[in-house]
């Protein structure tokens, strides 16, 4: 069975049984934090995560470490029985599967938000409120500096980029000035 099939279903079932048990939230929380952190240390989770020496329950406890406090025991239980099936090398799968599945059923769109300096409060929310007005779902937003745009910014939803950076304009007029 390929990799993909197995973290949908496992990620299905930790889905349900979190709507069940009323913890969607709690759980989505330490899967996030957990790929988080898992994209910061991929080289040694993949290591310890594939290596057979170590003990299933040194896995747990790198698991359960990565997705830090405080951690839900229907997730620590999950964590549990992933290392327990020999699937701890698809957790992150199984992680980005949850969290895509969470931001489907309440309207999240994962947003990233590139600007040249620090980003107001009212900035801030002027962001969220077009893309809730747009779209019609809520924002979860990462945001980055980068100094090389010079002004405005850059914002990526899902799939779709809008650059209103300084950077972006007069690259754009530069592209145009060579096409003439």
């Amino acid at each position: 069975m390929d990799n993909g099939r197995i973290s949908v279903r496992y990620a299905r079932a930790l889905f349900q049984l979190a709507q069940e048990q009323h913890c969607e939230e709690a759980v989505y929380d330490g899967l996030t934090r957990f790929a988080h952190n898992y994209l910061l240390a991929i080289a040694q989770f993949n290591e310890v995560l594939a290596d057979p020496i170590v003990a299933q329950e040194e896995k747990v406890k790198l698991m359960e470490m990565a997705m830090g406090e405080p951690l839900h025991d229907t997730l620590k239980q999950f964590i549990a029985f992933v290392v327990d099936q020999k699937r701890e090398d698809k957790m992150f799968f199984i992680a980005m599967k949850y969290m895509e599945m969470y931001r489907e059923k309440h309207s999240i769109l994962s947003t990233h938000v590139t600007t040249a300096t620090e980003l107001s409060e009212s900035s801030y929310e002027k962001i969220k409120a077009f893309i809730k007005k747009t779209f019609d779902a809520d924002a979860e937003m990462e945001v980055k500096i980068d100094p090389s745009l010079i002004g405005g910014f850059i914002l990526d939803i899902e799939n779709t980029r809008m650059d209103a950076s300084v950077a972006g304009q007069l690259n754009a007029l530069k592209n145009r000035l060579k096409s003439s």
